[in-house]
């Protein structure tokens, strides 16, 4: 049974608009209805990789600056190294 999702967001989670896909919001609704934790995982700072994550509505934790930041769903600091 799968328990998490860790996402990338250029090329991959996000279209070449640089935006989430309906279909890839539908998808994450989903893993998260069936009790999977979807996360970003990504080099960007969070305040960076917030700003396309934001306007979905998603409720995500984060993975930010390849691992030294992570964040929870609150957004708040839960790691830093």
């Amino acid at each position: 049974m799968v328990k998490l999702i860790a996402t990338d967001m250029d090329g991959t989670l996000l279209n070449a608009a640089h935006e989430v896909s309906d279909e890839n919001i539908k998808a994450i609704q989903y893993a998260q209805s069936q009790g999977v934790t979807v996360v970003i995982a990504t080099g960007r700072a969070f305040y960076e990789a917030q700003d396309p994550i934001a306007p979905t509505g998603l409720k995500v934790p984060y993975i930010c600056l390849n691992g030294a930041e992570v964040r929870d769903e609150s957004f708040d600091i839960v790691h830093t190294s």
